[in-house]
């Protein structure tokens, strides 16, 4: 819980939001005055346990936000207070929040700063604002006028300042310069300057009167930005607006470097200013997207990219993900120069780029909207805030920020990039035709199961590792996935069409027959639907051919194979595959890693030596079936395998094929996966980047996946009874690729058998395999015969996974203007052509098209697992 102690201490424990809010809104009802909340929030801000979470820092920004609109209203409290108090508690506040600011919240930070009074010195002496007090005894105005200031105005502010001053300051004003008044010019002048010193302290100035008052005081190149930009920023033409904008962006980074520089009170008004020129920036971008959606003579490529690239700019400046926006920002300078709209390879490079943006435009306003609107209700509510005020809030943040703006300028560059492509609004990763119910959900998850009726499934996000639920017929997806993925391989297996929607209207179209049966056609050139009158027929999923689990020897007389040995029977399919790929590498086209096998029979051994484990194994095996406690009895299983003893003798061999520095690969082996009718993929757990001495965790954690959920449920729609599962552990030496690699040797959209189907990504192959992360590999067709490649998209993840030094993959921003796959066609040419002839190779080994995963390593390619393709006709196995 959070305390507020009678003498202004708080205690915070690890409380979470509801115990925040209550302790907040409690506190703001024994706080009446302006002063007495400030400094409500300063004891919230400089409590003595926990630092405040993201969340809680949320609630102080709404908190005074609603404060500073006159959402909240104040009472004067019946002490006596000058405003030199209130300036000292914004300066704690400034202070505190400078301590506890991380990249990571530095953006809601901001959100706070401009509803502070101001903390300058001329404000924080012992009597601020004496100017009032020379005006209220001036004799050359009424008797009652003085009565009127000295009463409303002087005593009020030196006793109990508040925001309502301001409004009584301006309504007085307002008065005193009407046409009809008739007082001394003196008076007004003074009042006019004193009106002036309120807007500062009460930080009301505009953005004009901010720079203005910045001019004194900094160096001679900042004075010189600030005079050039307050005389372009009235432009009305887009090449004046972009010249503000440009200028607005360069007195922004100076402001920014000063604060860095320098971050104490000096700066507070040079961060305000900057807050200030952020707010405009909107207004302006605004203006600039509106000239070029009404330019009917066609995209303005220079301009859009100049305005793209300083939209991001400013982003970073305002701390929205800023290593993002700094591999952006890298990307744009890098296409721009000699940007040539009649190259195809250069427009798709720009629309990956322009993707990417638009990925961290929906990503922060996801972000703002999970931490915002629920915490604005409970909030404002429980403040008694007028529900309108509550209802526009999140919006009016949202849409009142840059990010707005890079949204619609994104949406105008990639409609252009679309037109110039001539690019459908749809990517079809499945064809075929699906006929369901249109059934809206976030995740596939969500579906459950098994469904009464066909389904086709409108989803928000794909997790990349979901079983498809029986009863789903189609899916179509809000975003891009690899179209070698794991979940698009699953969607080609059991036949279910699976399209994605670039985000236009084309999916809210789709959306509007949400609760409706449809008829739903995809080809590689477009997608159609229409109305069904009926349920149709059942879903595509019947086309699967019934899986033949082969034979799984589990008797071995020790604990490991080595990869010449192996056989399906011994290691499954995987591993067998892994054999003949290394038998290939002869051949000198590619390479393999060196590799050991630990065989089927090695965990049920494990078992036998454990005969309490094996009875409960046992009892826990034939419950399995029961769909009440599936998820328990799996999870139990789980963690039985994972309290198995791995051999000594197993562990001693891997240290002595492998060394003790080697990095390695644990992969999964199982006896029904990479089958002609079952490919299994991702079902089963890799672990990557073991060392040899966690080598036996590592096959645990391979032999406990057999009994994940999503592996259970597979065996169980395949018809697989579950005591013929058996698991062997294929373990590779780790390669740290530049690379990774999918390959089809037959086009699995048009099935066009001369084909081959690449997809690349940059690092490790998770990226490309799992269709949880948002973006686009490197996409090509590449010609069996004349080995030409042919492009079709350009790799845009935001990350790319690498081996981290302590175990595990970590998560590394990728910048493609560093990429040769991304600046360089002899690049990807070349490797086109080394892929399809490599393609070639392998299923002429293998006599069926292949689904191949390698990677890239300098000037050499290693290939570390094949299996049979699926989702073809008949004819095409």
């Amino acid at each position: 819980m959070i305390h507020i102690g009678n003498h202004g201490s708080v205690s915070r424990s690890s409380a979470g939001m509801d115990e925040f809010v209550i302790t907040l809104v409690a506190a703001d009802k024994r706080a009446r005055s302006w002063r007495e909340k400030l400094d409500l929030v300063l004891r919230l801000l400089a409590g003595e346990n926990a630092p405040l979470t993201t969340e809680q820092l949320v609630d102080i920004a709404i908190y005074l936000r609603f404060l500073g609109t006159g959402e909240i209203l104040c009472a004067e409290d019946g002490r006596h207070f000058r405003p030199a108090h209130h300036a000292r508690i914004a300066l704690r506040i400034q202070e505190r929040l400078a301590g506890l600011t991380t990249p990571d919240n530095a953006c809601i930070a901001r959100k706070i700063y401009p509803w502070l009074p101001s903390s300058a010195h001329t404000f924080r002496r012992a009597e601020p604002l004496t100017r009032i007090r020379d005006i209220a005894h001036r004799n050359d105005i009424p008797t009652d006028l003085k009565r009127e200031i000295k009463h409303t105005l002087q005593n009020k502010l030196h006793r109990c300042a508040g925001t309502e001053d301001l409004a009584t300051c301006s309504s007085l004003l307002e008065r005193i310069t009407a046409p009809a008044a008739n007082y001394p010019a003196a008076f007004v002048e003074q009042f006019r300057i004193f009106h002036e010193e309120l807007k500062e302290f009460f930080n009301a100035r505009s953005l004009d009167e901010r720079l203005k008052a910045l001019l004194p005081v900094v160096g001679t190149s900042q004075a010189r930005l600030i005079r050039s930009f307050l005389g372009e920023k009235a432009g009305t033409t887009t090449l004046e607006q972009l010249a503000a904008f440009t200028t607005l962006t360069t007195l922004r980074q100076g402001f920014l470097d000063a604060v860095e520089r320098n971050p104490s009170i000096e700066t507070q008004e040079v961060l305000l200013a900057d807050i200030a020129l952020e707010d405009f920036a909107f207004v302006l971008l605004s203006e600039i997207i509106n000239s070029f959606e009404a330019d009917k003579a066609g995209s303005p490529w220079e301009p859009s990219l100049n305005t793209l690239l300083l939209t991001i700019a400013n982003l970073e400046l305002s701390f929205v993900d800023p290593e993002e926006c700094r591999a952006l920002g890298a990307e744009l300078r890098a296409w721009r120069e000699n940007f040539d709209p009649s190259d195809r390879e250069q427009l798709l490079r720009l629309k990956a780029t322009a993707d990417r943006a638009r990925r961290l435009a929906e990503g922060y306003s996801d972000r703002i909207m999970a931490l915002f609107p629920r915490r604005v209700e409970k909030l404002g509510r429980a403040l008694g805030v007028a529900e309108h005020a509550i209802q526009v809030f999140c919006e009016a943040d949202i849409r009142g920020h840059i990010i707005f703006q890079l949204s619609k300028l994104v949406a105008f560059l990639l409609r252009c990039l679309r037109e110039q492509l001539a690019l459908p609004a749809w990517d079809v990763i499945v064809p075929g035709q699906a006929a369901g119910r249109v059934t809206a959900a976030a995740l596939l998850g969500e579906l459950g199961p098994d469904l009464a009726e066909p389904v086709v499934a409108l989803l928000k996000y794909a997790e990349g590792d979901e079983e498809i639920p029986s009863g789903v017929a189609g899916i179509v997806l809000a975003h891009e996935i690899p179209h070698l993925s794991h979940l698009a391989i699953r969607a080609r297996q059991a036949g279910v069409v699976l399209v994605t929607s670039d985000g236009t209207s084309s999916l809210g179209k789709l959306q509007s027959h949400q609760g409706q049966m449809i008829s739903l056609v995809a080809t590689p050139e477009k997608v159609e639907w229409e109305s069904s009158t009926g349920p149709g027929p059942g879903p595509n999923r019947d086309r699967r051919r019934p899986v033949r689990v082969p034979e799984a020897r589990l008797v071995s007389d020790r604990p490991w194979i080595s990869l010449d040995q192996v056989v399906p029977e011994t290691g499954g399919g995987k591993a067998a595959a892994a054999r003949r790929l290394a038998e290939l590498a002869n051949q000198g086209e590619f390479k393999t890693p060196p590799a050991l096998v630990v065989p089927f029979g090695a965990m049920d051994a494990a078992l036998r030596a454990a005969p309490e484990l094996l009875a409960e194994f046992r009892r826990l095996l034939g419950r399995i079936s029961g769909m009440a406690d599936f998820a328990a009895v799996t999870e139990r299983l789980r963690d039985l395998v994972q309290r198995l003893n791995v051999p000594d003798e197993l562990a001693s061999e891997i240290f002595k094929k492998f060394g003790p520095n080697t990095r390695l690969i644990a992969r999964s082996s199982a006896n029904f996966e990479d089958l002609d009718e079952m490919a299994g993929a991702g079902l089963y757990d890799s672990v990557p980047n073991v060392a040899p001495s966690d080598a036996d965790s590592a096959i645990r954690a391979v032999w406990s996946s057999l009994w994940t959920r999503r592996a259970a449920l597979s065996r169980q729609q395949a018809n697989i009874p579950h005591e013929h599962a058996h698991i062997a552990v294929l373990i590779q030496e780790m390669l740290t690729p530049d690379f990774s690699f999918v390959l089809h040797t037959v086009n699995p959209i048009n099935h066009n058998p001369r084909e081959v189907y690449a997809e690349i990504a940059v690092g490790l192959g998770e990226t490309l395999a799992s269709a949880a992360t948002r973006g686009n590999p490197y996409r090509m067709v590449c010609d069996r015969h004349s080995g030409a490649a042919t492009t079709l998209a350009f790799g845009n993840f935001n990350r790319a996974l690498w081996p981290d030094p302590a175990g595990g993959v970590v998560p590394k921003i990728v910048d493609y203007s560093r990429i040769a796959l991304s600046c360089d066609a002899v690049a990807r040419e070349r490797l086109g052509r080394r892929l399809a002839s490599i393609a070639q190779v392998v299923e002429r080994a293998f006599q069926k098209p292949q689904d191949i995963e390698g990677v890239v390593l300098g000037e050499q390619i290693y290939l570390v697992q094949a299996r049979p393709q699926q989702g073809l006709p008949d004819r095409e196995r």
